[in-house]
């Protein structure tokens, strides 16, 4: 049990940093930190009430996996998007800066959750 919580926020630490080094090398986006901090955040919280809640309430995890996703979208969508609208386009550095942790980040929490959920804990 405390191994998988372990190797959750490892692997996600270092995916997460691992890309943030190449993609800051990259580019330069002011908001880059902001955005890897956002998706690692939230990936944390939905890992965690997925554990916590995984022997109490399992016909209903996959419901917080998919809330969870839903935040993430729903984020982008009303707080990211419009500061990426603010000159009226979103580019596609812009838009690769929120995708890029995005991504990372769901296919490492969705690796860990079906690791953990098939655990004999």
């Amino acid at each position: 049990m405390k191994n998988n919580v372990l190797n959750f926020h490892g692997w996600l630490v270092f995916t997460l940093t691992l890309s943030f080094v190449i993609h800051n090398f990259i580019v330069d986006p002011s908001h880059l930190l902001f955005l890897y901090s956002l998706n690692f955040s939230i990936a944390i919280f939905v890992y965690w009430l997925v554990f916590i809640l995984r022997n109490k309430q399992k016909e209903s995890l996959g419901y917080y996996f998919l809330a969870g996703t839903l935040i993430k979208f729903l984020v982008f969508f009303f707080i990211i998007l419009p500061v990426f609208k603010e000159d009226e386009v979103v580019t596609k550095t812009e838009f690769f800066s929120f995708f890029t942790p995005y991504v990372i980040s769901l296919f490492v929490e969705t690796k860990c959750l079906i690791s953990l959920l098939n655990s004999d804990d």
